[in-house]
């Protein structure tokens, strides 16, 4: 029921107008009450942007010039008149939100942005208006690493429609930053390459290789999956986190032949929710394995595997489930299992073993031309289904589903001085 979407802004308000939250709740009940003659308060407007909460991070990477966000205007329930809603940037509120926040952030200069209109129109019978864009621009200006406070309110209603005060207004943060900003989910979602499949003529970059180096930056929500795969082949060659009988939250590596390592550890555990850079190099011929997290090596062993070259394309396998996945390595029918409940970005194949300083130097980018890097997906779109091949080799990473890409992603360089 349309009367519900206000529950949770006034849950977030405590009170409005000096009307209890009881009050405010009980007037907005479901039931077939006419209300064209209800006193003032029984209905309200307000951002449906700041329904749940009235601050907003908009952070983007340095490089990014231009950006948008859009705000519409939300009625608790319908009225049998247009309801017309003027917006306006309030800069007069930083301070306000400073104090909140416990920053001291400059508030956006007004050559930085520009709405598409400034008043919007609630049509009678319905409760929302169609939105309005806040269009960013010339983003590359600003300070790296500064921040900057926004502001934006609802200044009046028409037909005396009263302004719900907890979420009338939105405040985007604005921060131009030095660190990734843009990472896929792999929530009940995995990317598969194409170009990796058997018979593919792009598959030779990732085939016979002495030498493999897998990397990733990854965060992972919840660890309720035994296994929580990155990247790899099932059975073959594959990087995840947990097994059976081994930790949920530590990494392991299974070589071809299925060999596994390192050894289950309590004191190897990941934690949900933080960013961390994972690594595992193999050499082949000298049979030797190393795992890194944030660029440290964690994990080690020698006389490992079975001293065959690596293929990681053109696998002829009985099932379509054992190809090279981000993200996903099996399942069964109708049934998706081992994929990671988190995010994903920086993903790169090598065919070399890198080492530890090379690694730790360029674990948040490296250059797509560098000698040995055979596959490398930033997931910096943004938008859209598909990861592009930084490498120019045409494997692109493809999501099996509609893939998200969450808002306010900002990746603690652990490599910083």
């Amino acid at each position: 029921m349309k009367t519900k979407r206000i529950f949770r802004s006034a849950l977030s308000t405590a009170s409005f107008a000096g009307i209890t939250l009881a009050t405010l709740l009980s007037a907005v009940s479901c039931d077939n009450k006419d209300y064209n003659n209800a006193s003032p308060f029984d209905n309200v407007v307000y951002i449906d942007a700041a329904e749940l909460q009235d601050v907003s991070n908009f952070t983007f990477n340095r490089t990014i010039a231009d950006g948008k966000k859009e705000i519409s205007a939300v009625l608790a329930f319908p009225t049998d008149a247009d309801i017309n809603v003027n917006f306006k940037a309030e800069p007069s509120l930083a301070d306000i939100y400073n104090a909140r926040l416990g920053t001291k952030f400059t508030v956006l200069d007004s050559r930085h942005y520009k709405f598409s209109a400034e008043q919007v129109v609630i049509p009678k019978g319905e409760i929302t208006s169609k939105p309005i864009t806040i269009d960013f621009s010339s983003l590359t200006d600003l300070e790296i690493d500064a921040g900057y406070l926004l502001p934006v309110t609802i200044d009046q209603a028409s037909n005396g429609m009263s302004i719900l005060g907890g979420s009338s207004t939105i405040c985007y943060v604005i921060r131009r930053s030095s660190a990734i900003t843009t990472a896929a989910s792999l929530k009940d979602n995995y990317f598969e390459v194409p170009g990796f499949d058997f018979g593919s003529p792009t598959a030779s970059v990732v085939n016979n290789m002495a030498q493999l180096t897998f990397e990733a930056i990854i965060r992972v929500n919840k660890f309720e999956r035994d296994i929580s795969t990155i990247m790899g082949i099932e059975q073959y060659c594959l990087f995840r986190i947990g097994d059976a009988g081994f930790p949920r939250q530590q990494l392991q590596f299974s070589s071809p032949g299925d060999v596994k390592f390192p050894n289950p550890s309590n004191n190897k555990l990941l934690q949900a929710n933080e960013w961390y850079h994972v690594a595992v190099t193999y050499d082949t011929e000298h049979k030797t394995a190393i795992m890194y997290v944030d660029g440290k090596e964690q994990s080690r062993i020698e006389d490992y595997g079975n001293g065959t070259p690596i293929n990681l394309g053109k696998q002829e396998r009985e099932k379509q489930a054992y190809m090279f996945k981000i993200g996903h390595s099996y399942d069964e029918p109708d049934v998706f299992l081992r994929q990671l409940d988190g995010e994903i970005c920086e993903a790169r194949i090598w065919n070399v073993a890198r080492t530890q300083e090379e690694i730790y130097q360029n674990m948040y980018s490296v250059e797509p031309t560098t000698p040995g890097l055979c596959a490398y997906w930033k997931f910096n779109e943004g938008e859209g289904d598909k990861a592009i091949d930084q490498t120019g080799n045409g494997n692109d990473a493809i999501a099996h589903s509609k893939v998200m890409w969450p808002d306010g992603i900002e990746v603690t360089q652990k490599n910083k001085e």
